[in-house]
């Protein structure tokens, strides 16, 4: 009996060395295993700039250091064309961007910036984040490769110029830059004017060049992006409101952890209401940074306001008519706007 006892002590002896060894190389792996989420726009001194440094104080502690995020604005790691493949492709996880540069992915993903829909911001903002339309809209691309996990608005449209667009037959004859869907080019050929699709890296030298005569897009991006240093003249109208979505590609959410996967599209949904309160802030004091930088901020005569509203909703209506892909999710969106009106 005694020998049988030694045995079995110098067995356990032998076998707790490798049993802690064995934990030792389980908590190694478990800490080595990080993941790196690179975050990218093409706005830099913006609300869409803000919301990828606030992503990233949320996601590393969340994680605890588990997903890594690496900030890229300004077109860092390439143009809108570029940053889409990349999503789909994987070797970028995450592209904030008004969603209807992704039409192309799914043509469901314009709706959102449909003219004439929207009262407000907050109307705006309050519609696509309630989840009757959030939870159907953002999984749309999920097929092709990427899957929205943050919606926000932004804030309203307006039109920088080189000359001055204080009434509604001031388009005529001009070309602006669009975002390339037929909802804006539309409007743009019943005010009188040419939409010109132009990735957003490019516009301020197609602005120097004369390319185009001005920009539909958001006050407070151009602003960011210094806009006023070009085109002197600024008309907000508000006839429709641009959205913010981060697309996060599917290829990496897929190789996640359950947890992390969660954690990702948590910390997405959580940050929206914030974020859209970053941009009302913005807003608040864009129209002093155009004025102070030597530009005019120009409203139209509520009669040219209410014509250009009348043409963006009628655009609207007409385009959805013609395309039966969109037509139920349009749908949902007005029905779930009409539930956030007042």
């Amino acid at each position: 009996m005694p020998r049988n006892k030694n045995l079995i002590s110098e067995s356990l002896l032998r076998a707790v060395p490798l049993a802690v060894a064995g934990l030792v190389w389980l908590q190694a792996g478990a800490v080595a295993q990080q993941f790196t989420m690179k975050l990218a726009t093409v706005t830099i001194n913006d609300p869409n700039f803000e919301s990828i440094k606030d992503f990233k104080a949320r996601i590393e502690p969340a994680t605890q250091g588990r997903i890594k995020a690496e900030l890229y604005p300004a077109a860092q790691l390439g143009g809108i064309p570029r940053l889409i493949d990349g999503i789909q492709l994987g070797t970028i996880e995450w592209f904030s961007t008004p969603p209807s540069f992704l039409k192309g992915v799914d043509s469901r993903f314009q709706l959102i910036e449909s003219p004439g829909v929207f009262e407000s911001p907050r109307h705006a903002h309050k519609t696509i984040t309630d989840p009757d339309f959030r939870e159907p809209w953002r999984k749309a691309g999920v097929a092709k490769g990427v899957k929205a996990v943050s919606l926000w608005m932004y804030g309203g449209s307006s039109y920088a110029s080189t000359t001055p667009i204080r009434a509604l037959n001031d388009f005529k004859g001009k070309k602006f830059r669009v975002l390339a869907t037929k909802l804006e080019t539309g409007l743009m050929s019943r005010v009188g004017a040419a939409g010109i699709p132009i990735d957003f890296a490019e516009v301020l030298p197609a602005l120097q060049q004369r390319i185009v005569d001005g920009v539909r897009s958001n006050i407070i991006v151009m602003g960011g992006s210094k806009y006023y240093s070009v085109t002197k003249f600024v008309t907000v109208t508000n006839d429709s409101y641009i959205p913010i979505v981060a697309f996060v590609s599917t290829a990496w959410l897929n190789k996640l952890p359950q947890d992390l996967r969660d954690t990702v599209e948590k910390l997405g949904r959580d940050m929206e209401d914030d974020m859209f309160k970053v941009a009302q802030e913005f807003d608040a004091r864009v129209e002093k940074l155009w004025t102070e930088n030597g530009a005019e901020v120009i409203k139209l005569s509520a009669a040219d306001q209410g014509k250009l509203m009348e043409h963006a909703r009628a655009v609207t209506e007409e385009y959805i008519a013609s395309q039966s892909d969109l037509q139920d999710m349009f749908k949902l969106m007005v029905a779930t706007a009409a539930k956030h009106k007042g």
